[in-house]
């Protein structure tokens, strides 16, 4: 797919975002706002597709009328479904957006569905995939959070939406809700500190929830069935959404209509959901709807985290010197404690280099650890040393 084409199907789905809203609030003067932005998503579609198209007369398209773009793709043999419907759907807003005049919201709500079927059905046949799996394939970073999501479509195109909407929830969790899962602190002591802190951090998860929960006495008290390891901290999870842009109606809506789900061990996924969801959620339209939801945060979130910028590691030099015997404090100053005295057949590397309290002096913070195998993180230290 040509990069403009994605560009300009990127500016759709910002556009299709809005409309979603505006249609579904069943107010007159919203809906009527949802048709004028429909009509735009559509317009920018069917663009698209005359770009990845190669249309000769691309530089004659903007004076082209809606009916004449389509009409180009009648003439390279593009089949366009609904086209009656289509058209009239440019005419009322037409209508909305220059004679001021409201649609009925039952009819934006077809319009809008027509819609969407009519862009799929374009695409997959001018680039072969329907516009959610476009984001998916061209956009979304490899590995096991597209795996899952993959996986789901195919589940609901096979009409498996229990299936299909766990494995959202699934690559949701993988995603972002792993943060909050507490469950790699049940064997906490409640004072513990230190290198199990460092751990947590590192490879536990359950960072951002509330801090009272990541400890063993709490979760013993607390968790009553697997799913109780999700403690949602509901601050974090709207300061992430704003810094984001994503809205945390949408994430609330995603979370309330798809099965809660939470990964304990390698593999070992547990769910939960009511007879009421079943009865009425396994259905394609909810699937689309947390599917739509879904893909806009991962895309969201994936911009965030590709935008920040860290220190190079692609060159090192050589680790300053230490020695024998000379003291490791715990803190940059000489009056701290002293943990524990440089030894021979010990390992170091030096983490950072630090000012003391007292400015006149540097510290190296350093990482020791003996040479011959032990247990996990027996005979390591971390500390300062102060250089000389």
């Amino acid at each position: 797919m040509k990069s403009s084409t994605l560009n300009t199907l990127l500016v759709a789905k910002s556009i299709f975002g809005e409309t979603k809203y505006l249609v579904n609030s069943g107010d007159k003067h919203s809906c009527t706002a949802g048709i004028i932005l429909l009509q735009d998503f559509v317009e920018l579609v069917v663009l698209a597709a005359l770009d990845e198209l190669d249309v000769d007369e691309q530089r004659s398209l903007e004076s082209k009328s809606f009916d004449e773009l389509l009409g180009e793709l009648k003439k390279r043999n593009i089949p366009v479904i609904k086209s009656g419907t289509i058209k009239a759907l440019n005419k009322q807003r037409v209508i909305s957006k220059h004679y001021g005049q409201l649609a009925e919201p039952a009819s934006v709500v077809n319009y809008f569905n027509v819609a969407l079927k009519f862009v799929d059905a374009l695409l997959e046949n001018v680039v072969g995939s329907k516009l959610q799996d476009i984001f998916l394939t061209d956009i979304l970073n490899d590995g096991v959070v597209k795996d899952l999501v993959k996986k789901s479509i195919e589940s609901s195109e096979q009409e498996k939406f229990l299936d299909s909407l766990i494995g959202l929830r699934k690559a949701f969790f993988v995603a972002y809700e792993s943060e909050y899962c507490v469950y790699g602190f049940r064997d906490r002591e409640k004072n513990q500190n230190g290198l199990f802190g460092l751990l947590g951090l590192g490879l536990l998860g359950g960072m951002k929830a509330h801090y009272w929960t990541r400890n063993k006495e709490w979760i013993q008290e607390n968790v009553k069935k697997p799913i109780d390891y999700v403690q949602i901290n509901h601050e974090q999870l709207k300061t992430d959404c704003m810094e984001w842009g994503v809205s945390t109606v949408d994430i609330e809506n995603f979370r309330r209509l798809t099965p809660e789900v939470v990964k304990t061990e390698t593999e070992a996924w547990h769910f939960e959901y009511t007879p009421n969801f079943v009865a009425n959620e396994l259905n394609k339209e909810n699937f689309n709807f947390c599917l739509d939801i879904l893909l806009d945060f991962l895309l969201k979130k994936q911009e965030f985290d590709s935008s920040k910028k860290f220190p190079k590691n692609d060159k090192s030099i050589p680790a300053p010197p230490i020695y024998v015997g000379k003291p490791v404090f715990e803190k940059p100053y000489q009056d701290s404690p002293v943990l524990t005295e440089v030894e021979e057949e010990y390992y170091y590397s030096v983490e950072r280099i630090v000012t003391g309290f007292d400015s006149e002096e540097r510290y190296l913070y350093i990482h020791l650890y003996p040479q011959k195998e032990q247990s996990l993180f027996e005979g390591h230290v971390w500390g300062y040393l102060l250089i000389e």
